[in-house]
């Protein structure tokens, strides 16, 4: 079988000469030492069987070894091998290509080789090129051929068969005075591509070079310059002979006709002269033919009369126009008077530094801001309406009115975006929408609650500001925004803007961007609102130059101070209407006692619970509120001047009836006694006095809210 698969080998592949295996010594059962079966071909192409042994140590060749270790196919490359046909008397050159036999348990255990005549090779290889030249380089001195050469540089191939494996091409280049051809022959031998420009015995000549895959020998292919110019230079001559006498034909026809075409534009010249002084009625000249002067006297006549119809209609247009513009100043007014002013002013608020500015890139734009107080708490918003100009000026106006009615009712930032985007979405507004933030500033605490709907992320200190990723505002009906919680420090700055401020750019299109925006921000945080806003406008109008501002611009600063209350006292009405002055104070005292914010809710809760009591049903025309530290514990004391009631009673109301079945009543004071940690009653002049204690985490680290004022831990 091995015999069988050797013939086939060498029958169906004329390049062949041999085919052999060569099994490592004492390996094969019943032969010793080395044993080497071979099919071969002889000069009549008749295949027979060579001798079975082997007088070489072939198993200790490097090649033969790392071809066992590799487990993979090599060339072993060309050699001479004396020719075992005895009438000649030459040596025939061959490359070999081996790769591992293996036994059963999948061990290597000897080679499999083919042997290949490179004279083959070589006179197929010489035959195609010349069929190649003889169609295509017919008639020229010098030709393209190619040559072979291995990874030294010996030529493996070559039409001059007396150099393959006896002449190198690195020695021949480098008998050579140019030291161009060194380099790329070294490139040849690393196994490198290309292509250049170099002599070849002595013909200047275009070389291409690739690498032979699986074999570390390299093709180089050698085209006389002349070949490669050859038809191009007689294309360029058949070019510019057809371009000259082309040029001369058009010289004279063209010359021929202008002097036609002109002789009667004189005519028109002075008709042309009275257009242009404004003069659209004055005669033009008879013209009796029917060629293009007729039609060009008919486009004369047809232009008069356009530019009096068109002069008459820019006059309204301009008149429109300046109307246009006079309405749109005063519509800018009326937008600019429609938001707050710009900053709040220190007499007004000492814990509060804010100042905003709003630059529209048009007459009027689609960027808002908003704030107001309520319950000591600064509630304020910014936004970008989608697009520009009358429209988002009117979906502006439209937003600032919702923000403004929601946000006299709502308690949560998410709450107020949520409704707006309810109330826009159920209007006519497709293709449009707002982004916009909305925050609640506590002035007392700093808490602030936010909701970003789709906005860019507001800077504090220089930092991004945590943002959910909400919806603008009119993208969907039912999308559920969520609001976000952080706690300012005393004297951090809040920096909110639009995206035209980032998208500001300069005459060559480049943006501001965020990443400037923010290294400002941080640069200037221990500036006021004012000196921020400004320099930030002054940043973008320097970026900008020359290139037009191409979106609204809009900036809001907002820097919280911390204001030590000195009061523990508060005297209210006995109204509802006077109740939003109870949480902010109750707060207030109860984060200078150190109580957690879990438990401050609880104490709001209770407390609100008693006030609300007194006003619906204590009959009362006022309200005192007083506060300290007592033995560890917050002290809040609630006198009115209503009917007698004592809330420290044990409640009527057995929880174990249901709800709907229960009398009226008392639950508020099951409430009182669960979120407090002491309650006490007593009736003195005429007036109730409830006493509420709450414990302090750490008394000892407290002073007492005298009734001087409050001092820090």
């Amino acid at each position: 079988m091995m015999y069988d698969h050797m013939e086939r080998i060498v029958k169906m592949n004329p390049a062949v000469k041999s085919s052999a295996i060569l099994f490592l010594p004492d390996y094969y059962p019943g032969k010793k030492g080395t044993f080497t079966p071979m099919i071969r071909r002889d000069s009549t192409g008749q295949m027979y069987i060579a001798r079975t042994d082997s007088v070489y140590g072939y198993f200790r060749a490097p090649w033969y070894q790392d071809c066992l270790k590799s487990d993979t196919g090599i060339w072993v490359g060309a050699h001479f091998e004396p020719n075992r046909v005895a009438e000649a008397n030459r040596r025939t050159m061959f490359t070999t290509y081996a790769t591992a036999v293996h036994n059963h348990q999948g061990q290597s255990v000897g080679l499999l080789c083919v042997q290949l005549s490179l004279q083959s090779m070589h006179r197929d290889f010489i035959r195609e090129i010349k069929k190649m030249n003889d169609k295509y380089e017919k008639g020229h001195k010098h030709k393209s051929y190619c040559f072979i050469i291995d990874h030294h540089g010996n030529y493996i191939v070559h039409p001059d068969e007396s150099r393959m494996l006896n002449e190198s091409f690195v020695e021949q280049t480098k008998q050579t005075p140019d030291t161009l051809d060194d380099r790329v022959v070294a490139k040849m031998v690393k196994g490198e591509r290309g292509e250049a420009m170099m002599n070849v015995d002595g013909v200047h000549s275009w070389i291409y070079y690739r690498t032979i895959k699986y074999v570390d020998w390299t093709m180089v292919i050698v085209v006389p310059e002349e070949v490669i110019f050859y038809n191009g230079q007689i294309l360029n001559t058949i070019i510019l002979l057809t371009m000259l006498i082309g040029l001369v034909a058009i010289y004279f026809i063209c010359r021929h006709l202008v002097k036609q075409t002109t002789k009667p534009l004189h005519l028109f010249a002075m008709s042309a002269d009275q257009v242009a002084l404004g003069n659209f009625s004055s005669p033009l000249p008879e013209i009796k033919t029917s060629d293009e002067v007729r039609l060009l006297h008919d486009a004369f006549e047809n232009m008069q009369t356009s530019l009096s119809i068109y002069v008459e209609q820019l006059r309204k247009t301009i008149t429109l126009k300046a109307a246009l513009e006079q309405e749109l100043k005063i519509a800018q007014g009326i937008q600019m008077a429609m938001l707050p002013k710009n900053a709040l002013s220190s007499s007004e608020r000492k814990d509060i530094d804010l100042y905003a500015s709003l630059t529209p890139a048009r007459d009027v734009g689609g960027d808002l801001y908003d704030y107001f107080l309520r319950d000591n708490r600064l509630i304020f918003c910014i936004g970008d309406v989608t697009g520009k100009g009358v429209p988002a000026a009117l979906l502006m106006a439209v937003m600032r009115a919702m923000f403004r009615s929601e946000a006299r009712r709502a308690d949560s930032a998410s709450a107020i975006v949520e409704t707006m985007n309810r109330n826009l979405t159920e209007e006519s507004t497709a293709g449009y929408f707002v982004t916009m933030f909305v925050g609640i500033l506590d002035l007392s605490t700093g808490h602030l609650d936010y909701c970003n709907a789709g906005h860019e992320a507001p800077l504090v200190d220089g930092e991004p500001l945590p943002i959910k990723r909400n919806l603008p505002i009119g993208a969907l009906p039912d999308w559920i925004y969520e609001g976000q919680e952080t706690q300012m420090k005393d004297g951090d700055m809040l920096f909110l803007y639009t995206d035209g401020l980032t998208e500001s750019m300069d005459v060559e299109g480049r943006q501001l961007g965020r990443k400037h925006v923010l290294q400002l921000v941080q640069a200037h945080s221990n500036d006021t609102t004012q000196q921020l806003v400004e320099h930030m406008e002054a940043e973008a109008h320097q970026h900008a130059g020359k290139a037009e501002q191409s979106d609204d611009i809009t900036l809001l600063a907002i820097k919280w101070q911390r204001q030590e209350s000195k009061a523990n006292k508060l005297v209210m009405k006995s109204s509802m209407d006077d109740i939003g002055r109870l949480l902010p104070f109750v707060t207030e005292v109860a984060q200078q006692a150190g109580i957690d914010e879990k438990e401050t809710k609880r104490l709001r809760l209770a407390v609100e619970e008693s006030v609300a009591n007194i006003i619906n049903y204590g009959e009362a025309t006022g309200i005192t509120l007083q506060a300290k530290v007592e033995d560890g514990q917050l002290v809040l004391t609630i006198d009115d001047d209503g009917k007698p009631f004592d809330p420290t009673e044990g409640s009527a109301t057995d929880l174990s009836v249901p709800p709907d079945q229960r009398p009226p009543g008392g639950m508020g004071i099951i409430l009182l006694q669960q979120m407090t940690d002491g309650l006490a009653y007593q009736r003195s002049n005429e007036h109730n006095i409830l006493t509420l204690r709450k414990g302090v985490k750490n008394a000892l680290e407290l002073c007492s809210l005298a009734t001087e004022g409050t001092q820090e831990k």
